[in-house]
């Protein structure tokens, strides 16, 4: 049997049969125009449907009217309406160009934290029990329902799946999770309401019980019906697997087809999608959930490699596998498995930026594919060939100058990759090492490059003017990576010092300059072991403690999103100080991944250090000084790691622009003062260069 070969197994929820098991979960993608579907968004969704996906679930089907309001959670803003017949033409386009590539599509009804009964009336917060803070930005709810308005809800719930029947939707979800409404009315944490929509797991079904009764009577019972649910909402005296294994023989009574399972609320204690949180840490919820239906059940929460969703789908986790994010990274992640070509699947390397730009109300992003971004403006290379195949020269060989070689090879140019290091893939090679999410992506694109005959590589090439003219491109795009940001105090070139640039020529198999014996062993090492990104991290003792290199007590320079990430990846078995002199820790870090990132950091032990800076090293440690108090201190370390991210740099392309007018300028190399530019903004400004050309 080939590999994957279960997940491309066709199954059905109620009388829908699904090509596959890979369900793309709903997401607010905030790429409507005043909640109407745009083309932007109908091209998103045709995207994945081109790739196979087997049902496609159209996030946050707003049932109340929001026409004129400023609703406190700004992710509101960005959903799709489905309060009036004036959406069904837009939630019309959707279904047929997904039907047309043989996708599914379910809608997922939603109601977060505000509501209001018409468009006469004011959009206010409101909550099964007004004695309970509601989501983020929200507060404390304004108002507490009655009776009259539950069923006032309950009727547009039954309206808006009229509405999507109408415009020839295959499925309708109802949002019962992660706090927001349905949920609330769920959970114990959130419902202590005393009448009979509160108390028995009875009574806190009801609400949600009533709204599927109301979609039968509005769509007939053959229209199949989804609930994506809690599991376990992680809040202090809310709902743990035992409760939701009560609920859901209950709700299922109604008329229920299958149940996508999550756990948590958006203010839950406990995170579920960042990083920090092990890939399938909740699929035993889904396993669990099992037990009590017959139905069709999938885990949807921190999932996005193959080899999960295999697990998934033959260990008994679930029938199908539930992501987002993976197919926000890869539109075509379905159809390659089908095809047998995993290993060309782009990965998500779980960064949260699309989460950060969501959750505020901004536009989706990914760090690894440019295009959601750019969506319909830009394009796709393969619909956009060019005219006049020109040669271009890309230079540097990061995350950036390769996806601008791919875009433009795509197009139809010539495309010459010009490398200083031996291995693609520029800063990713050291990030791979602190972070293991990164290897399968710098893995990508080591497997992409091989797919384009009209690309070439050169590595181990130094680049300056003389070597381009050589070439004799018509085109150059220069991405020489970020010019290091200096630190100049006593003792910063000792022997006990460490900088990121030395890591990062270490895993380039580069010894670093001035550097001695101990170096140019662990850099012979690692080439005698082929690179291999284990040994690497073997030999700084990533998750064991000191070495020659990286001693037992460490003091990180540097508190943004590079110092933070050093210092986490290196704590276990450490003591480590991370000092900045920003008052704030975490520069670069987005609002989904900087509290729980830091919260972790604090409850491994490690000492952050804000508002302090460095003044000295010596043979003992770190000289430090609160740049508020001017104290200073002595922390006594074995090694001071600088980590201080990246700058400008133009020197490179300053000299190449003389000769080459409309040469282009990307990746770390345009990072502004005080701004932190990762993969995402790389690969935005590969993808953009090429496409312009």
């Amino acid at each position: 049997m080939a590999k994957y070969q279960k997940l491309v197994e066709p199954f059905k929820i109620g009388n829908v049969e699904l090509r596959n098991r890979f369900v793309m979960l709903p997401m607010t993608i905030e790429k409507v125009d005043n909640y109407h579907v745009t083309d932007d968004l109908v091209d998103f969704y045709e995207q994945r449907a081109k790739g196979h996906a087997g049902l496609i679930e159209i996030g946050s089907c707003y049932v109340c009217d929001c026409f004129g309001t400023e609703p406190k959670y700004h992710t509101t803003t960005g959903a799709c309406g489905c309060w009036d017949d004036e959406f069904i033409p837009g939630f019309q386009r959707i279904a047929e160009v997904c039907h047309k590539h043989g996708s599914k599509v379910a809608a997922q009804l939603q109601l977060c934290y505000e509501w209001r009964a018409s468009g006469d009336d004011p959009l206010l917060s409101y909550a099964p029990s007004k004695d309970v803070p509601s989501g983020p930005f929200v507060g404390m709810p304004e108002r507490e329902y009655t009776k009259e308005e539950i069923a006032e809800v309950v009727k547009q719930y039954g309206q808006a799946a009229r509405r999507c029947k109408d415009a020839g939707i295959d499925i309708i979800e109802i949002h019962a999770g992660i706090g927001y409404m349905v949920m609330r009315f769920l959970s114990k944490y959130s419902n202590h309401r005393t009448d009979e929509y509160g108390g028995s797991a009875e009574n806190r079904a009801r609400f949600l019980c009533e709204i599927i009764d109301e979609i039968h009577k509005t769509c007939g019972d053959d229209m199949p019906i989804l609930v994506r649910i809690s599991a376990d909402d992680l809040m202090p005296d809310g709902n743990r697997i035992a409760d939701t294994l009560e609920l859901i023989p209950i709700i299922e009574a109604h008329g229920v087809d299958a149940w996508s399972v999550q756990a948590g609320f958006h203010e839950a204690p406990r995170p579920v999608a960042n990083q920090i949180v092990p890939e399938g840490e909740f699929i035993d919820l889904a396993k669990q959930v099992k037990t009590v239906t017959s139905k069709p059940v999938f885990p949807g929460t921190r999932i996005n490699t193959l080899d999960m969703c295999e697990k998934v789908v033959t260990e008994g986790y679930g029938d199908a596998v539930g992501m987002a994010r993976q197919f926000i990274a890869d539109p075509d992640t379905a159809r390659k498995v089908e095809e047998g070509r995993p290993e060309q699947v782009r990965p998500c390397i779980v960064c949260s930026r699309c989460l950060d730009n969501i959750f505020i109300g901004k536009p989706c992003q990914c760090s690894v594919n440019a295009n959601v971004w750019e969506g319909v403006e830009v394009g796709l290379p393969q619909d956009k060939p060019v005219t006049e195949k020109q040669h271009i020269a890309v230079v540097g060989a990061g995350p950036g100058g390769l996806e601008a070689a791919r875009v433009a090879a795509e197009r139809g140019h010539k495309v010459t990759v010009l490398e200083k290091s031996d291995k693609l893939a520029g800063l990713l090679t050291m990030a791979q090492v602190l972070n293991a999410n990164i290897e399968p992506l710098v893995s990508y694109w080591n497997e992409e490059m091989k797919l384009h005959p009209n690309i070439e590589i050169k590595l181990n090439t130094k680049v300056d003017v003389d070597t381009l003219r050589a070439l004799n491109p018509d085109q150059v795009i220069v991405s020489p990576g970020g010019g290091i940001i200096p630190i100049d105090v006593p003792g910063i070139d000792g022997k006990n010092v460490v900088k990121s640039e030395d890591i990062k020529a270490m895993c380039n198999g580069i010894v670093p300059e001035g550097k001695g014996m101990i170096w140019k062993a662990a850099v012979a090492a690692i080439k005698a072991q082929g690179g291999t990104v284990g040994f690497m991290r073997m030999g700084l003792n990533m998750k064991s403690g000191p070495t020659a290199i990286v001693g037992k007590r460490v003091v990180v320079v540097g508190g943004g999103f590079a110092g933070l990430e050093v210092a986490e990846a290196m704590c276990d078995g450490r003591e480590i100080w991370v000092i900045d002199p920003a008052k704030k820790l975490g520069n670069g870090i987005g609002i989904i991944d900087k509290n729980p990132t830091i919260n972790l950091l604090k409850k491994k032990g490690v000492h952050l250090m804000p508002l302090t800076e460095l003044i000295e090293v010596t043979k003992k440690g770190a000289k430090v000084k609160n740049v508020e108090t001017g104290e200073e201190q002595l922390i006594e370390c074995d090694t001071v790691l600088t980590s201080l991210g990246v700058e400008q740099n133009t020197d490179l392309y300053d000299e190449i622009v003389k000769v080459w007018p409309h040469a282009k300028l990307i990746g770390d190399a345009t990072t502004p003062d005080g701004k932190v530019y990762r993969t995402l903004e790389a690969v935005k400004g590969g993808y953009q260069a090429s496409m312009a050309i």
